[in-house]
Order: structure tokens, then C-alpha cells, then sequence
């Protein structure tokens, strides 16, 4: 099942023929918020794109909104996915090769979902219930790499270790942002691998200082 079908911003499907016009709507949202923006997203939009009756999308959706917070959920859900998958369970040699890690991960994410990023990192984009979404994801990520991380920094006492840590990941986490959101010249100049890399830099440098 796809991960969009257990959104708390869906009407579940039951039937395969449901579930298959469900994923035909995401599918077609997702395509119309990349290229037109928020401004041009409606459900007239969406149906056109889709192929299918608005009448069939607001079986599934309350509105507009529902399906932005669907999209943003599942784009989080596939970074997180990644996180989980390359973080967890992993021998790692030290912090240096964590941040490496989640770097090269956050970068491979950012540039396959490029577009999709760039609406839903925009400031027109941070309403409430969008904002949440995120940082939820957000604080999920984090406990992949708070997990993968702290046994290295144990010497530390639990509120210095969890605050560096925390800072570290802001570091790595808010160039990406930033660089999605495209309001910094300076990221924009830059590849996502060569951000990744610089990053890295960043974020090893301070740990190292910090411990």
C-alpha cells in the first residue's frame, strides 16, 4: 500500500480500482503543484490532469489543502524512508561518517525532488498545518541521526550531548532548506552533491570543536 493511502488527510479506499484513481490523483497533484505553483493548484487543476470528475476527488479529499499535506507527508516519508534504511543498524567509524552519510542521503533526496521541494520549502508554503507536517518530519530525521550519532559522543553529559547534536543536524538540515527555498545565491550556485560535501565541512567542524 502505499504510504499516502494510511494519510491521516485521506478518505481510505477500499477497492483496488479506489486505490488506483487515489494514487492517479496524487500522482496529477503533485504535477500541477510543480508546475504551476500554488497559485495555479486547484482542484479543477488536478481533476483536469488526472483525467477524472472533481466530483471523484473530493471522495477522497476535503480540499485543496488535504492534498498539498498529502504530498508534503509522502515527500517526508521518502526522506525519511532513505534516512531509516542508510542510518539504522549501520557500522559507522565516527560522527565524521554519520554526517557524510545523512548529508549524501539529504542531497540524492533533494535533487531527485528538486521542483517538488522548491513549492513546498517556499514561504507561501508555511501555512500551520504545512509547518507541522514538516517539523515533524523534521524531528523524526533527527531521531535516525540522534540514534546513529550519540554513542560516539557518550563522554558528553545528556543535555551538552543532546544539544550538540541537535545542532549539528540544524546545520546540515537548513543548508538544504535553504537551498530548496532558492533564497540564497551563494546554495544556488551550487550542485547538491558539492552542498553536501560543504556541509559536511560545517558540521564535522563544529563537532569537533564542540567535544
Amino acid at each position: 500500500m502505499d504510504s499516502y493511502e494510511a494519510s491521516p488527510f485521506v478518505r481510505r479506499p477500499v477497492q483496488e480500482r479506489s486505490r488506483a484513481a487515489l494514487a492517479r490523483i496524487v500522482a496529477a497533484a503533485t504535477e500541477v503543484l510543480v508546475r504551476k505553483g500554488d497559485d495555479g493548484f486547484s482542484m479543477a487543476e488536478v481533476a483536469e490532469a488526472a483525467g477524472i470528475p472533481v466530483g471523484n476527488i473530493y471522495r477522497r479529499f476535503d480540499g485543496k489543502d488535504s492534498i498539498v499535506q498529502t504530498i508534503k507527508l509522502e515527500a517526508i516519508r521518502r526522506l525519511e524512508d532513505a534516512v531509516c534504511e542508510r542510518l539504522n543498524g549501520q557500522k559507522f567509524a565516527g560522527p565524521s561518517q554519520i554526517v557524510s552519510e545523512l548529508s549524501a542521503i539529504l542531497a540524492e533526496v533533494s535533487e531527485r525532488d528538486e521542483a517538488l521541494h522548491r513549492v513546498l520549502y517556499s514561504y507561501r508554503m508555511l501555512t500551520p498545518s504545512l509547518r507541522a507536517i514538516g517539523l515533524a518530519g523534521r524531528g523524526r530525521v533527527f531521531g535516525h541521526y540522534n540514534n546513529a550519532i550519540s554513542g560516539f559522543l557518550h563522554f558528553l553529559p545528556e543535555q551538552r550531548r543532546l544539544s550538540v547534536i541537535g545542532f549539528s543536524y540544524q546545520i546540515i538540515v537548513s543548508s538544504f532548506v535553504s537551498k530548496s527555498r532558492g533564497d540564497d545565491p551563494i546554495l544556488l550556485e551550487m550542485s547538491w552533491s558539492a552542498l553536501a560535501q560543504e556541509v559536511t565541512k560545517a558540521a564535522t567542524g563544529y563537532l569537533r570543536e564542540a567535544t
